[in-house]
């Protein structure tokens, strides 16, 4: 009875193996079903030619960086005219370095902070973890540096990092070797050790606010510091009440990120199809609306959220929330129909003057997991350069966006 019983265990796993490779299949097909119609669509419309047939690895890195610089695609002009050579990093079997492999290629095929990050890496900085995070950094910069004049180009790992950061959280698994963590989540850690690397102090004095009733602080004033000087968004808030005239719920902070609802671009995409990517974020963000505080002797009706940028940042990231670990095609496509390769962030951002407009340079897209839990950040700047898609050390380049 007892080998009978082991055989029924024994088949009914190989049936959940089974099955789980069948559902694998079919959600690598429609992944790839809906990046091959959005690809076309895009093609289509800026009368490029189509690309050819996608292929679907295992895991996937899509990406479009600054110099469109990957292994076995030769060279790309940048848009100074000068070639760069890239290569790639490493990924064995079993290391799960993919959500952090795509965030290091994408930091260091940004021109601008690639510079300046090894410009100013090499002056005493304050150490952040031991190891140094931002000295392991700098290290796999060099080294992509160097191998991007090499002809062989070999893939350069990123251990060095992986144990740095792992070690800023001895007691989880954030970032623990073999362990998978979403690519927005390691881009913010790199961002505060770069800002704690060159100032102890970590926010701005509230008496520099306009608002004396203001809540909340700006995170760094610092000019030596590239995450913020680069990345940083100092946003202030507020609510003007359509109704009572109020003024209240004052706010400023520091982000990094816009952080866009998949769900939510879709939806208003399907209810206001003409208009642009960045209309679509403003009318998304004017639907989270909040009462006018009854606190400050508001009247209570609901109003949305005025934000105030004063001072644009360099890179515009944006983050898309997916609210399901497994997508289905038909909202894969949707949500990518739905976004554009330039954006006027004074459209979503008061303060501003008038067509602050980016352009899209890097696209960073992976899979979390055997069933593709997705995250998406998209890195806007001033320049359109070309787009690149990448999987870890190999690379196939699509399109011109």
């Amino acid at each position: 009875m007892g080998l009978n019983n082991l055989g029924d265990n024994g088949a009914k796993t190989l049936r959940q193996l089974q099955a789980e490779e069948d559902d694998e299949e079919r959600f690598q097909a429609d992944l790839k079903k809906a990046v091959r119609q959005s690809l076309d669509t895009f093609q289509a419309h800026q009368k490029l030619p189509l690309v050819p047939s996608l292929r679907t690895p295992p895991k996937i890195s899509l990406g479009a960086d600054e110099f469109g610089v990957f292994p076995n695609e030769g060279m790309v002009k940048n848009v100074n005219e000068a070639d760069v050579f890239g290569t790639g990093l490493k990924n064995e079997v079993g290391e799960y370095n993919c959500f952090l492999n795509v965030i290091i290629q994408s930091l260091w095929h940004i021109r601008r902070f690639r510079d300046e990050f090894l410009r100013r890496s090499t002056s005493e900085h304050i150490h952040v973890g031991d190891p140094c995070v931002v000295c392991a950094l700098y290290d796999i910069f060099t080294a992509l540096s160097m191998a991007s004049t090499d002809m062989r180009r070999e893939a350069v790992a990123p251990t060095s990092l992986r144990i740095a950061l792992s070690n800023l959280y001895p007691d989880s698994n954030f970032f623990q070797e073999a362990q998978m963590n979403d690519a927005s989540e390691v881009l913010a850690v790199i961002f505060d050790c770069l800002h704690r690397s060159v100032t102890s102090d970590s926010g701005v004095s509230d008496t520099e606010s306009v608002e004396s009733n203001c809540m909340g602080s700006w995170d760094c004033a610092n000019n030596a510091c590239i995450a913020h000087s680069l990345f940083g968004m100092d946003i202030f808030e507020r609510m003007n009440c359509y109704n009572c005239d109020l003024e209240s719920r004052h706010l400023k902070y520091t982000s990094f990120f816009h952080n866009i609802n998949a769900s939510a671009l879709r939806t208003m995409k399907v209810m206001c199809a003409e208009s642009s990517f960045d209309e679509l974020l403003n009318l998304v963000e004017m639907n989270h609306q909040l009462a006018c505080d009854p606190e400050a002797d508001g009247c209570g009706k609901l109003n949305y959220i005025h934000h105030i940028l004063k001072t644009p940042p360099h890179v515009f990231t944006t983050v898309l929330g997916w609210q399901n670990t497994c997508e289905n095609v038909e909202d894969i496509a949707a949500t990518m129909a739905a976004l554009a390769t330039e954006i006027d962030i004074s459209v979503l951002y008061r303060g501003l003057d008038p067509k602050n407009t980016r352009c899209l340079v890097s696209v960073v897209v992976w899979l979390k997991e055997r069933a593709g839990h997705e995250c998406t950040e998209e890195a806007y700047h001033a320049v359109l350069l070309d787009g690149n898609c990448f999987q870890e050390h190999t690379a196939v380049v699509y399109g011109e966006y």
